[in-house]
């Protein structure tokens, strides 16, 4: 058995492989971390890790690195020629394609300092959904020549991920992410999530399989400028400056007390209404959108307006309960619709009891 069987290389010697940052012990697949599938559905590994040249694959466009920048390339580049290379965590290529899968910023410091392959494993996937996910994932390692994947990135690729889908749903865009955006802090990985599916529920190609949509302030402001021009309700109070307006997620309903009460105060100064546009949490069992948005007003706005009046120490009638502009005659409330199988991308005009 030579050397070469030993250490594995393929379309060559060891010497093929040899130069001044790439001696011979880097040629053995023991020293480098076993290659895996990361859990990932229809993705095969192939064969055994080997060592193969650069110039006898392509670099497969992946989504989840759309911007690689030079220098950071010329970073890992130096970071070689200062410790020199330690083994970690393989190439993987295609091998029906003939593409990596992943290594791009391996193959950029490589053409610098003259390193003409690398330790590889041949992969196969059954789907390309099967190919995003796996690159994205396998892209992760901490250590040596590797950054963390960007916010943006990681968007791209889920985005193309669920449009090879064709469906979505919040749950299933939170999961590509969790699964695709490892590295990613949860503050970003949030972002993405609320961007795509904002996104999409405004995406006619793209079809939900939720019945009830379950939305938040990001959600709402670009589903109102979306659908200004269908409905003028957008254009004369939410995009109007001489209106008072303010979105209202019921489910965070305390949180927002502090905001509906600074708005408040400044259209009761100008003697004008409040106007609010408001999302509802997803009902369960025997309730409906319906009921839970007239508890919007019944519960939440009556349970603040209690607090306020005791405050104040005004008696608890009707005349007392006026004084809060929500309650103007002149204003007009909007819930946000979440049916998406009775009300699509539209507003809603709901009943504030018996004051607008």
């Amino acid at each position: 058995m030579s050397l070469n069987d030993v250490l594995k290389t393929q379309g060559g010697s060891i010497a093929d492989f040899l130069c001044n940052h790439w001696r011979p012990e880097h040629c053995n697949p023991d020293v480098w971390e076993a290659p895996e599938t990361y859990d990932i559905p229809d993705v095969e590994l192939v064969g055994d890790p080997h060592m193969k040249l650069w110039k006898d694959t392509t670099a497969w466009d992946n989504p989840g690195r759309q911007k690689i920048l030079q220098k950071d390339v010329k970073h890992f580049a130096d970071v070689v020629e200062t410790t020199g290379i330690i083994p970690s965590r393989v190439v993987y290529y295609d091998v029906d394609a003939n593409e990596t899968n992943n290594g791009i910023h391996r193959r950029g410091l490589s053409e610098i300092l003259g390193i003409k392959g690398w330790m590889h494993q041949g992969v196969r996937f059954g789907t390309q959904t099967a190919k995003i996910r796996f690159a994205n994932v396998s892209n992760h390692v901490e250590g040596l020549f590797n950054l963390k994947p960007k916010k943006g990135d990681i968007k791209t690729a889920v985005e193309q991920t669920l449009k090879l889908e064709e469906i979505f749903s919040k749950q299933a865009i939170r999961y590509e992410v969790q699964l695709q955006g490892v590295g990613l802090t949860e503050r970003q990985r949030l972002d993405v999530i609320n961007s795509l599916y904002s996104e999409f529920i405004l995406d006619d190609r793209m079809v939900t399989t939720e019945r009830y949509r379950d939305l938040n302030n990001d959600n709402v402001d670009r589903l109102l400028n979306a659908i200004e021009e269908e409905d003028p309700w957008v254009g004369d109070f939410w995009n109007n400056d001489d209106e008072y307006t303010i979105c209202v997620n019921a489910g965070n309903f305390e949180a927002r007390i502090g905001s509906i009460l600074s708005s408040a105060a400044i259209a009761s100064h100008n003697d004008k209404a409040l106007h609010i546009v408001f999302v509802v949490p997803i009902p369960k069992g025997k309730e409906t959108l319906t009921s839970k948005r007239e508890k919007f007003f019944s519960m939440h706005l009556s349970y603040l307006e209690e607090r306020m009046i005791k405050i104040y120490g005004l008696a608890d009638n009707t005349k007392s309960r006026r004084m809060f502009p929500w309650n103007h005659a002149d204003a007009q409330h909007r819930a946000v619709g979440q049916d998406t199988q009775n009300e699509g991308n539209i507003l809603i005009k709901v009943n504030n009891r018996s004051f607008n």
